[in-house]
């Protein structure tokens, strides 16, 4: 069973100390690497524009069809979808870019089994972001909603998902209240 014992606790000096289990770091880490391997921009040929590319605009995005991905990458605008597909022209390269900056921030920052580290106040929403990301990937893949969260499955894997899940929702909130006390 992963902990709630440990986790997130502010300090003195207004920082955020942050200890965790070896299964966790290395379930964390994992992770952490998969949505970064999702997120990641795919270089496309048909986006060869240099001027695009430096100011971040992606002539080729288009709605993700993998679930996960749309996700964490929403459409702007559910009742228009060309004002939807333009957003997401001008602004999904960059947000993938952050995104995957971010995670690779806490991933290159996460503790070493029993080891106690200090989060600065200006790198909270960071991990928060990064938290968030990783549980909304893993409620997409496990088909877990706000209908079924508490509901118990026939399927080991998917049960293990749940608890995983509970744990990052747990972990999230954790920081959340440590971020507001």
């Amino acid at each position: 069973m992963l902990s709630t014992q440990r986790g997130f606790k502010k300090t003195p000096d207004k920082e955020i100390s942050f200890q965790i289990e070896a299964l966790e770091v290395s379930l964390l880490t994992s992770l952490i690497e998969q949505v970064i391997v999702l997120l990641t921009p795919q270089s496309s040929k048909e986006n060869n524009d240099p001027l695009a590319k430096m100011v971040g605009i992606d002539s080729t995005a288009k709605t993700p069809d993998d679930e996960v991905l749309l996700r964490l990458l929403p459409d702007a605008y559910q009742s228009d979808k060309q004002a939807s597909a333009e957003f997401r022209r001008f602004t999904e390269r960059s947000l993938r870019e952050l995104k995957v900056k971010r995670a690779n921030f806490v991933l290159e920052n996460l503790p070493e089994p029993e080891q106690i580290i200090s989060i600065k106040p200006k790198d909270f929403e960071t991990w928060l972001t990064v938290l968030n990301d990783l549980r909304l990937a893993l409620g997409v893949r496990a088909g877990i909603t706000e209908n079924n969260e508490e509901e118990i499955s026939e399927d080991p894997e998917t049960d293990h998902a749940r608890d995983i899940y509970s744990w990052l929702t747990w972990l999230q909130s954790n920081l959340l209240e440590e971020m507001s006390s």
